[in-house]
């Protein structure tokens, strides 16, 4: 009788074999930049996105930012109400981290002449008034404004675990991060101000959502923002200054952690998937799709696999967008 309850309960004590986490990444749409009609047919081929997505039943998604094209009117119509109706289309939890077009260029003529520093203030009040996700199932996060008091103001960073995996949102947006430009043309309204302190929040919420990680023994770490902070390494040109500090940062953080770690961002909107960082192999980058590439990245992650990631690319492909310096 002992012997044939050996092999049981030998098999009851060995542990489980922790569960993937599977989750999807998109951003940069829709892109409105030609007339009425054209923008309409835009907009539907996001909300067919969102149909694929809630198809697919990821545990949760993650929007990367630019909610609209650059040239589009930076109207409380576009930036907050479309937005608000095809995020609400998501059947699932939906992170959201703000990207440039949405509140950084709302100064050029273009966009229409907003004051940034005041459309982000709206984009905070409409998205990220509460510590949950948006989408039609929101899960609760934790956010930088609730756990450290010397930046209440960054509700938009937030923190979550999933399987054993920390996931984090940094708002680093492209256009150089709204880095003031020493003066010359070109600077946005408010930069000086808002740039530093917020560079600063997400060098600090960076930096603890690793030691968060480290003390839980998490077995990956996720970060999600807008920003190519690599784009001058591909291209050889751009400005990139207000993205070093990020860069650095997120290259010691992933070095000293040791397990996986994937950066998600979107901004130059074509699928990539490389390594960006010299001397540091377990950091991973995927660049999602976007503008006329109306697809999105479904990734499924197990940290202790010898091929951590597996990504599958769902939605329209009738416009696939070939890697550029665009």
């Amino acid at each position: 009788m002992r012997l044939v309850l050996l092999p049981l309960l030998l098999l009851l004590a060995t542990p489980a074999a922790a569960e993937p986490v599977r989750f999807a990444a998109f951003g940069d749409m829709p892109y409105c930049n030609r007339d009425p009609e054209a923008c309409r047919g835009e907009v539907a081929r996001v909300e067919a996105l969102t149909g694929a997505i809630n198809a697919a039943r990821p545990d949760f998604s993650v929007f990367l930012g630019d909610t609209k094209a650059g040239g589009e009117a930076c109207s409380d119509a576009i930036i907050l109400d479309r937005t608000a109706r095809w995020f609400a289309r998501i059947r699932g939890p939906l992170v959201y981290t703000p990207g440039d077009n949405e509140w950084t260029d709302c100064w050029q003529p273009r966009a229409g002449g907003f004051d940034p520093v005041e459309r982000l203030r709206l984009l905070r009040a409409r998205f990220f008034s509460a510590p949950v996700s948006l989408g039609a199932a929101p899960m609760r996060l934790q956010r930088q404004s609730d756990l450290d008091p010397q930046h209440r103001l960054y509700v938009e960073n937030a923190r979550w675990e999933r399987g054993g995996v920390t996931f984090l949102t940094l708002h680093v947006p492209g256009s150089d991060n709204n880095r003031p430009r020493d003066g010359a043309p070109g600077t946005p309204p408010g930069a000086a101000q808002e740039y530093p302190a917020r560079n600063a929040a997400n060098l600090a919420w960076l930096r603890e959502g690793f030691a968060v990680a480290t003390a839980a023994g998490s077995r990956a770490v996720v970060v999600a923002m807008q920003a190519d902070l690599y784009y001058r390494d591909r291209c050889g040109r751009g400005t990139v200054a207000g993205h070093v500090d990020t860069r650095d940062a997120l290259a010691a953080a992933a070095r000293d952690f040791g397990k996986p770690v994937l950066l998600l961002h979107g901004d130059s909107h074509f699928w990539l998937r490389d390594h960006p960082a010299p001397g540091v192999p377990n950091l991973t980058r995927v660049m999602v799709p976007g503008d006329g590439d109306t697809r999105a990245v479904v990734v499924t992650l197990e940290p202790e696999a010898a091929e951590p990631y597996r990504f599958e690319l769902i939605g329209p492909a009738d416009r696939i967008a070939l890697p550029g310096c665009g």
